[in-house]
């Protein structure tokens, strides 16, 4: 079997969306040569930015036949309904020494098993939400990023992204879920709770993006006290302060909203949360 290093490696990325895109330019950043990138569709091929390397696109495998020929860094990033179908497609024609990676935050590299004969597989994942790839690769080296999957795969990955100041860590498979559902809770979730806060605020008819504005503004600061703080101290409020009265008159006003209303029930979830947050931990 081949003992490429990353060094030597090309990257072909399938899947040139905003994920593969901010690839794309953090392989530039690294000196890396992506010799290929990969859209399902030639509109989407043509609407991506202009980057060297081929621009192939259509169906799989033979698209990208051409380009499999030598060992090379095989990133998926399409879609996660689409990891395990993609890499069938691929898995009999990637050369041997190559190494097959995916993106998804949710799956794990399992997903890309049986690995193609003679190469390695793993899952690495930013734990960030990439909406510009510009801006994405600009915060790269500040983001947590999860690695699983064969030794050899993940020390290459890690090798790889060391000079980047990229130090992705090392996880178990079987724990992608919990992960992902932190990243979700932490992100996604957020603008979910900050949407709640939105409706309340409208009781006090305060216009929705003037309200946006200054909640998004509120947990900034909240967030910014966190970065610094474990959340125990990080906490403020009434909880923080045992001010009972107060959250008792927000859970009067809230249930007035009637019982179509989620926003009680919200509210007294992650009360429930911060008392517990407050509490002194237990001697041994």
């Amino acid at each position: 079997m081949s003992t490429s290093t990353s060094d030597d490696l090309p990257w072909i990325i399938v899947g040139y969306g905003r994920v593969g895109q901010a690839l794309h330019l953090l392989a530039h950043q690294l000196g890396a040569r992506v010799k290929a990138t990969w859209n399902r569709t030639e509109a989407a091929a043509h609407a991506a930015p202009p980057a060297p390397g081929a621009r192939t696109f259509g169906a799989l495998p033979e698209a990208l036949l051409a380009h499999l020929n030598e060992p090379a860094l095989v990133w998926l990033t399409v879609v996660d309904d689409a990891i395990a179908t993609t890499a069938h497609a691929l898995a009999d024609h990637i050369a041997p020494g190559s190494v097959l990676v995916h993106t998804s935050g949710s799956l794990a590299s399992t997903e890309l098993r049986p690995a193609p004969a003679g190469c390695a597989v793993a899952s690495l994942h930013p734990l960030q939400a990439i909406t510009e790839p510009v801006r994405a690769v600009q915060r790269f080296h500040r983001t947590f990023w999860s690695v699983e999957g064969d030794d050899r795969a993940v020390e290459l990955l890690q090798e790889l992204l060391r000079p980047a100041g990229i130090a992705p860590q090392r996880i178990e498979p079987q724990t992608k879920p919990y992960y992902h559902a932190a990243a979700v809770t932490a992100a996604n979730l957020l603008v979910s709770l900050i949407d709640a806060s939105i409706d309340i605020a409208a009781q006090a008819h305060i216009d929705p993006d003037i309200a946006r504005t200054a909640l998004v503004e509120l947990a900034g600061s909240s967030l910014d006290n966190l970065s610094r703080n474990p959340p125990a101290r990080a906490l403020s409020g009434p909880v923080a302060r045992g001010d009972e009265h107060t959250i008792e008159q927000h859970r009067q006003a809230l249930a007035s909203l009637g019982d179509e209303s989620d926003l009680l029930a919200i509210y007294d979830l992650l009360t429930e949360r911060a008392r517990r947050l407050m509490q002194p931990p237990e001697d041994d």
